[in-house]
């Protein structure tokens, strides 16, 4: 699963230490969830498909 973004206090703390790297980190952070968004969803609803279909066969033998 993807790791979750840090909490915004941790990122303040961050841009109070080193304002640019973290900012960095926060860009990084930013193009890699939308990444996730664009690749993510054909292989969610794909997942989906595969659920919904084994719990139907399930459900109506």
């Amino acid at each position: 699963p993807p790791s979750p973004p840090p909490s915004p206090c941790a990122l303040r703390v961050l841009s109070l230490r080193n304002p640019r790297s973290s900012l960095r980190t926060l860009v990084l952070y930013y193009m890699q969830a939308l990444r996730e968004e664009v690749v993510l969803p054909s292989t969610r609803i794909a997942k989906m498909g595969n659920l919904l279909h084994s719990t139907v066969q399930y459900s109506f033998p």
